[in-house]
């Protein structure tokens, strides 16, 4: 249920009208008969490897009055490493039961013109060990240091055009960059850049098609960054069909139409011998006993992932009711579906949302195409939370964290007298709260058994996206998985412990998203304690667990962007050993923060402590309440991470009073 549902959707809602055209200008495209000679810069080959050509082209056109699509890809690249080499000894050749090659070459020219020259009679095939899943591929010759490598093919295939994206940037230099769009003068195609990216032109010197391009003379490289969503970064564009002069059709690429289509395959009610099942099924869920909404909703959402598998192939006649019912398996679309016809029947109010991954690409607001609806999500406006009914671990109010902080379809029907259909509104997705997501440290430290063999009790609290690694999968984990991944989270934070005693609270998906899951531990923790002379050297800061450092030698590129808001509150507490003070308690003073537009920190990391007596207590906070920043507030970002390694690193003094 995913874009190739939408693009047969749109097929459907016009048809092309017969309409002369031209040949195909791709078809006779070829490369040169003897390679170029390419001259670069010192600056150019200095890169390990550099592209001197990616051109790239899309030409619809109509076959006896059918819709066909070309792709054309050209590509010369410069290897000028080893690494450089091994990244392109093999060239994949994309799959697809519907391509039909038409043209597929490769050529590789050395320093010294040696040029080898393969065909598809070069073609090899392999076998995926893991997904037994059967891949071609040209195994490249005569590459060395210098080589040029140049491939070219053109593939015919059924056509795309309801959102389509094309990425022209990479962490590889280019020159030479060429995107065209090729279309019978009666379709026309809107299309957006992002990132940088020139907007296409039309060319005018075409009179019988519509010809659309931008073109590059250099493309800098943009290499991958720490906490940044990358290939959402990268220069790109998307295209897709707007209006059919012949047909008349306008807004064929809309939204409108998916939420029309959605109601009558999905949010519609089933008819009457399907609904008597539906009803049947609510009384094994028993939602109807449930304390409030967000309880009913929970219990419905625990059932049906429970008790119906998801195919994650695509079988067709899983993608309805019936053999759903029968069978307790369903595709993507049938679960949805499914959930659908439970909350029509529990009269729940809801919203099917459609939207997609932030960290691979943005929802644009403002630019209508399918490509952006990939993930689907129930949203309940009297909860204000939202579902993800595909997603076997996720639970009500924590669906995958790289769907939200992101714009989504949100669907919902309307009545208009005795007549039902839906409705889509672009709303945004709101992230979890900082403090949902926490991994909370509560550690007491005793020294009553000697300085040098305290015995030290961590219990690790962890919610929201921090225990979704853990908490529902112990549902499903054998005891013996369970205590080997228990002691691997306590070891990860103090490593070269002996374990005395370790516990367990609130394990299993049932607690998921309501209790904490808790880890409970002790052990005595010589590696924390040092003698030196006449006092003891306490490594305090070790207890909170190893701590990342960012480094940024040269300029960050890209703006910050993190999985999810979250929260860390350790507590330290222990009683002074009697004869000994703390001598240096204020080296457990930080205060490193950045303050919003507002006047609020959104980040910080705070460390505090109280004396009383001889009870020392340590207070650690370190939030991050925004997940996005740009790239000119990164040193702030990096000076609350780097706070944190800080604190790692301080050591407390006890010497005899």
């Amino acid at each position: 249920m995913k874009k190739q549902f939408l693009i047969t959707m749109v097929l459907c809602l016009f048809s092309m009208v017969a309409f002369a055209s031209k040949g195909s200008k791709l078809v006779a495209y070829d490369w040169s008969a003897e390679p170029l000679k390419h001259q670069l810069s010192t600056e150019e080959a200095a890169h390990a490897e550099f592209i001197l050509k990616d051109k790239r082209s899309i030409e619809y056109i109509y076959i006896s009055g059918d819709l066909a699509e070309y792709k054309l890809i050209h590509k010369i690249i410069r290897v000028n490493s080893g690494k450089a080499i091994e990244d392109n000894n093999r060239l994949y050749i994309p799959g697809g039961s519907g391509n039909q090659f038409v043209k597929l070459k490769a050529r590789v020219k050395s320093p010294t013109g040696k040029i080898t020259l393969m065909s598809e009679k070069d073609v090899k095939e392999a076998e995926d060990a893991e997904t037994k899943n059967t891949y071609r591929f040209f195994a490249l010759e005569g590459i060395e240091l210098g080589s040029e490598i140049e491939y070219l093919y053109i593939i015919k295939s059924s056509p795309s055009y309801s959102g389509t994206r094309e990425i022209l940037q990479s962490d590889v230099p280019k020159r030479n960059v060429e995107f065209e769009l090729i279309s019978p003068s009666n379709l026309i195609f809107a299309f957006k850049s992002y990132n940088g990216l020139p907007e296409m032109q039309q060319d005018t010197t075409e009179k019988d098609r519509n010809v659309l391009n931008v073109k590059l003379d250099n493309l800098e490289a943009l290499k991958e960054e720490s906490t940044s969503s990358y290939k959402a970064n990268l220069q790109q564009l998307i295209y897709k069909l707007d209006r059919n002069l012949s047909s008349g059709s306008k807004d064929i690429t809309s939204y409108g139409v998916v939420s029309r289509a959605l109601y009558n395959t999905t949010l519609a009610p089933a008819d009457k011998k399907i609904q008597k099942r539906i009803k049947k099924l609510t009384q094994s869920i028993d939602a109807r006993f449930s304390r409030d909404e967000n309880d009913k909703i929970r219990s419905i959402e625990t059932y049906l992932k429970s008790h119906y598998a998801i195919l994650q192939g695509n079988v067709p006649k899983f993608d309805e009711l019936q053999h759903v019912l029968d069978n307790k398996v369903a595709t993507r679309s049938g679960m949805i579906k499914l959930f659908a016809a439970v909350f029509n029947e529990l009269k729940i109010d809801y919203q099917l949302v459609l939207t997609c991954d932030r960290e691979e690409l943005r929802f644009d607001p403002n630019f209508e195409a399918y490509n952006f609806l990939s993930d689907y999500l129930f949203y309940f406006p009297e909860i204000n939370s939202f579902l993800a009914p595909t997603n076997i671990i996720s639970c009500l109010g924590l669906v995958p964290y790289s769907l939200t902080n992101n714009y989504g379809l949100f669907i919902k029907k309307i009545k208009l007298n005795d007549f039902e259909t839906a409705i889509g509104k672009i709303s945004f997705i709101e992230p979890e709260a900082y403090d949902r997501s926490c991994h909370n440290l509560d550690i007491k430290v005793d020294f009553s058994g000697g300085i040098q063999k305290p015995l030290i009790n961590i219990g690790h609290h962890m919610s929201g996206y921090y225990a979704m690694n853990f908490q529902p999968f112990y549902t499903y984990y054998t005891e013996e998985v369970k205590n080997e991944i228990t002691e691997s989270v306590v070891k990860g934070f103090v490593p070269n412990i002996d374990i005395k005693h370790i516990s367990v609270e609130n394990e299993g998906k049932d607690y998921f998203g309501l209790k904490p899951f808790i880890i409970n531990s002790s052990f005595v923790g010589e590696n924390v304690i040092e003698k030196a002379g006449e006092k003891y050297l306490f490594k305090i800061g070790e207890l909170i667990g190893p701590q990342m450092e960012m480094y940024q030698e040269e300029e960050r590129k890209q703006d910050v962007e993190s999985e999810y808001m979250r929260l860390y509150h350790r507590v330290i507490s222990f009683t002074i050993p009697k004869g000994y003070i703390i001598s240096n308690p204020e080296a457990l003073n930080i205060d490193i923060f950045s303050v919003g537009e507002e006047g609020e920190r959104t980040l910080a990391f705070t460390s505090t402590y109280t004396l009383e007596g001889m009870e020392l207590k340590a207070d650690v906070k370190e939030y991050y309440k925004k997940i996005a920043f740009p790239a000119c507030e990164y040193e702030n970002f990096r000076r609350v991470i780097n706070a944190a390694a800080d604190f790692n690193k301080i050591i407390l003094f006890l010497e005899k009073e």
